[in-house]
């Protein structure tokens, strides 16, 4: 493996990003042709060991072919922020790193794949949920056994498919041993985090926990990290950062991700079908205990309102009529407008601390532009 160039020399002079106003014609440009080498990358991959697959056994088309699919769609929030991690601590050759960022793709679609079973969601991305795409064609053929067991098992294998391919994707990074090393242990810590916050999030609808600690403890841990701070990080390790720079990279991405997740979950009742690509009913459906329901029964007086709620909350049989229910108390209480103001709240501290970053000005301005798409954001 060879070395990176790291520092001011690796790239000519640094700007700190307090220096004047964000270049954002210039960091849309890097954003763009980020995308294009990532999308290149998976496009790539999933030709080799799609192949691979189909050499082991021709029956083994549907996977590849659904891989593929799954995949295409997606906004590629974490290999970005992994490159622009990347180029923030002065690193270049974002090709000598791509197989790292796209192991986060890898693994964000093992996460959306077993997401899709533990929440029983009919779509993802605007199209059947794998699980329930495999147990129709089950039963159109009229196999032996269950459908709905065989759609769940394909769903499982497929993502355990996915996982492994991340970790594939590391073979490929061209970087200093000691660089792949302390970036593949924050690949590590992330799958840990992502895996503890999802059972926390399953604890908390199955007890009713409503607090606002909690919820935030499953926003971050969950999403917040795993898809802002930890790629991030990753690729300023890659690059050979100190601890003092994945720190404050640390201080931008913690409130960012937080935003990013609350974000998220309003859109999970109040966002348009059509632009998430799935229900915006499920979220109450599976009764999950997010800021927005936290904020909403801090508020709600009414003993009535809040048995309404609660009803609403983990009911799979939810009406359209009990669904608006729900988003009006949640409007009326003032609970979604003070969810709304954590996220302009999270999304300040995270701008804050982009702006005394010193590191590159090309990645600390993307991030800037990408910090607002991620606040504002509508799918």
């Amino acid at each position: 493996m060879s070395p990176e160039p790291h520092g001011p020399a690796a790239h000519g002079p640094r700007r700190p990003s307090t220096s004047g106003p964000h270049d954002v014609q210039q960091a849309s440009a890097l954003l763009a042709r980020l995308r294009t080498d990532i999308e290149a990358g998976l496009t790539a991959h999933l030709d080799v060991t799609g192949a691979r697959l189909v050499k082991l056994d021709s029956a083994l088309q549907p996977l590849a072919a659904e891989l593929r699919a799954y995949v295409a769609g997606g906004k590629r929030l974490r290999p970005l922020l992994a490159l622009l991690g990347f180029r923030a601590a002065g690193g270049v050759r974002t090709d000598h790193v791509l197989g790292a960022a796209l192991s986060l793709e890898l693994l964000h679609t093992c996460a959306l794949l077993h997401d899709d079973l533990i929440d029983a969601a009919s779509t993802r991305r605007g199209r059947p949920a794998t699980h329930r795409k495999f147990a129709r064609r089950h039963a159109a053929a009229s196999w032996d056994g269950d459908p709905e067991r065989y759609g769940m098992a394909v769903a499982i294998l497929l993502g355990d498919l996915a996982f492994t391919q991340a970790d594939e994707l590391w073979q490929d990074v061209d970087t200093q041993p000691s660089r792949l090393i302390a970036g593949y242990r924050v690949f590590t810590v992330l799958r840990e985090e992502v895996m503890a916050g999802q059972y926390l999030d399953l604890e908390a609808a199955a007890r009713r926990t409503r607090t606002r600690e909690s919820a935030l403890r499953v926003a971050t841990l969950k999403s917040g990290r795993y898809s802002v701070t930890r790629p991030l990080e990753i690729g300023a390790r890659l690059a050979g950062a100190d601890d003092a720079l994945v720190a404050r990279l640390h201080d931008f991405g913690e409130p960012l991700g937080r935003a990013f997740q609350v974000r998220d979950d309003i859109l999970g009742v109040f966002g348009t079908e059509g632009r998430t690509g799935k229900s915006t009913s499920s979220d109450l459906a599976e009764g999950k205990r997010t800021l927005l329901v936290a904020e909403t029964f801090d508020r709600l007086d009414s003993a009535d309102d809040r048995a309404t709620l609660s009803a609403a909350l983990g009911n799979p049989d939810l009406t359209s009529r009990d669904v608006d229910r729900a988003r009006a108390l949640m409007r009326s209480s003032g609970g979604l407008a003070a969810t709304e103001e954590y996220v302009a709240e999270q999304t300040t501290l995270a701008l804050d601390a982009l702006d005394v970053l010193d590191a590159d000005r090309d990645a600390t301005d993307a991030l800037h532009v990408v910090a607002a798409q991620l606040a504002n954001r509508t799918s």
